[in-house]
Order: C-alpha cells, then sequence, then structure tokens
C-alpha cells in the first residue's frame, strides 16, 4: 500500500509539473503574440502619420490653387504634376537613369576612399593630424563653387560629377566611421591585446562590428546627398539627368514639368535611402535598437 501511495503521489507531482510547463511554454506564445502584435502597431503609426500629412497637405494645396485660380505656370496643382509626370515618364526615366547612374558611381567611390582612410586614420594617427584637416577644408567649399573648378579642370562629362558626388559622399562616412572604429570597449580592446591579437584581428573581430551602425549612419545621409549632388551638378553644366530638365524646364516656363522633375528627383532619394535602410536592416540587426544617426 505505501508503495503504491508514493507511485501514486509521483505521478501527481509528475502531472503538475508537466502542467506547469506548458503553462510557462504557453504564457511565453502569448507573450511573444503580444510582443509581435506591438510591434505591428508600432511600424504602422510610424506610416500613417506622415502618410496622413503629405495626403492633408496635398489637398490643401489643390484645394487653395482650385479657389485662388492660380494658374499652372505660377503654381501647379497636384493633380496637375500627376498627370504631367504621367505623360512625360518615358523622358523623366530616359534622364534619371545618368543621374542615378553618376550618383551610384560617385556614392561608391567616395563611401569606399572614406572606409579606408578612416581605418588609416584610426590607426595610425601622425596620419589623421596631416590629412583630417585637408578632408575638413575640402568640406566647407559649397558645391557650387567646386562645382566650375571641376569642370573647368576635368571638363564637362562623367568623369566631374563622379566626383563631385564623391566629395560629397566622402565626408559624413569619413566621420561616421571614424567616431565608430574608436569607440570599441576599452575593457574588450584590452582582452584583445592581452592576447596578442594583430591589428587585424582586432579590427575584424571589434572594431568592424562596433562600427557598423555607425557606418550605416554615414550610408544613410550620403545616400540621399549623392543623389542631390548629382542633380546640382547637372545644374551647372550637362545636357542629360534630371538636373538638366529641371534647368530647362524653368528656362521654358514649364512649370508642371519642373515640378514633375523635382518629384522624381525626390521619389530616386526615397527609393536609394529605403535600400540603404534595407540593407542595413539584414547586415546590422542589432543597429535597430540603436539611435546612432537618428
Amino acid at each position: 500500500m505505501k508503495s503504491s501511495f508514493t507511485d501514486t503521489a509521483s505521478g501527481a507531482v509528475t502531472a503538475t509539473d508537466g502542467a506547469g510547463v506548458l503553462s510557462a511554454q504557453a504564457a511565453a506564445a502569448a507573450s511573444r503574440r503580444a510582443e509581435a502584435r506591438a510591434d505591428i502597431a508600432r511600424r504602422v503609426r510610424a506610416w500613417i502619420i506622415p502618410v496622413v500629412v503629405v495626403l492633408v497637405i496635398l489637398v490643401v494645396w489643390q484645394t487653395l490653387v482650385a479657389v485662388l485660380k492660380l494658374q499652372p505656370y505660377f503654381i501647379p496643382s497636384p493633380l496637375r504634376i500627376a498627370s504631367t509626370f504621367k505623360a512625360n515618364l518615358r523622358t523623366i526615366c530616359d534622364n534619371a537613369v545618368p543621374t542615378l547612374a553618376q550618383a551610384a558611381t560617385g556614392f561608391a567611390i567616395g563611401n569606399g576612399l572614406a572606409i579606408i582612410m578612416s581605418i588609416w586614420f584610426v590607426h595610425v594617427s601622425s596620419a589623421r593630424r596631416a590629412l583630417y584637416p585637408l578632408a575638413i577644408i575640402l568640406q566647407s567649399i559649397p558645391l557650387v563653387a567646386l562645382a566650375p573648378i571641376a569642370i573647368v579642370t576635368i571638363g564637362n562629362g562623367f568623369a566631374t560629377k563622379v566626383v563631385m558626388t564623391a566629395i560629397i559622399s566622402f565626408f559624413p562616412t569619413l566621420v561616421n566611421l571614424m567616431r565608430g572604429l574608436a569607440s570599441v570597449d576599452t575593457n574588450m580592446l584590452q582582452l584583445f591585446q592581452s592576447v596578442d591579437a594583430s591589428r587585424w584581428d582586432v579590427l575584424a573581430k571589434l572594431r568592424w562590428p562596433t562600427a557598423l551602425p555607425y557606418l550605416f549612419a554615414g550610408l544613410r545621409i550620403t545616400a540621399s546627398a549623392s543623389m542631390v549632388g548629382a542633380v546640382i551638378v547637372e545644374w551647372i553644366g550637362s545636357d542629360t539627368g534630371l538636373g538638366y530638365m529641371i534647368i530647362n524646364s524653368t528656362y521654358q516656363f514649364n512649370t508642371p514639368l519642373l515640378w514633375a522633375s523635382v518629384l522624381a528627383t525626390s521619389l530616386l532619394v526615397l527609393a536609394v535611402f529605403g535600400l540603404v535602410v534595407v540593407v542595413e536592416r539584414l547586415l546590422v540587426p542589432w543597429s535597430r535598437s540603436t539611435n546612432i544617426g537618428a
């Protein structure tokens, strides 16, 4: 009888433990579902607010143009801009290709040089002291002043526009990545040094992972700036590109086409910025919890 009682008690305890485990698993699953719903709600709110603001602005704009009877050559309505954009979509796409190519090439070259020089500056203080002030001076020169010099020196071609967009892309990435490479945890750095890790090991396994969120903070800035810079350079001298369309439509007093060209430029800037954000979330998922470059 005693053995039977013990077996019964053991079975009851086991059943109780099993129920507790199942209850804990159910609670954890419910918590994960709640967190997922909260995350979706935050994302929806983050998108709804700007979309609503833009829609309100467009409605007010359309209403004011209709009520005040503003002429299209002065301020076209959003519907007029949309129809012009649709009617000239082929021309806009043809001119967007060279602008995007110039911006992408300059973006790649400028950021590539910035990454190389950031690593060099962090490891060689004498190079940083000698060359970093020159980078600041170059960045301080206005683009509209630097572009004519580049055109006279290099010529009015693809190379000039690439050089200008590379200069625009260079400095923000240089500053952000230098900060990221230098912001490693002191204790971790001492740990690497205590095991005689090489500079390459410290860079690849400690400095670079720490600096990636800083790098993408710079890339988000330069992704937009390179597109804007390519358009500005096309204003100064070009016969193709969105910048050329903007200037040409201005001279022709074709205000709806001017606004349509500006709209195309804005959409491209948003697309490039969004692409960098997507790549960042894929390569640096832990950066979502940081506010670097926000």
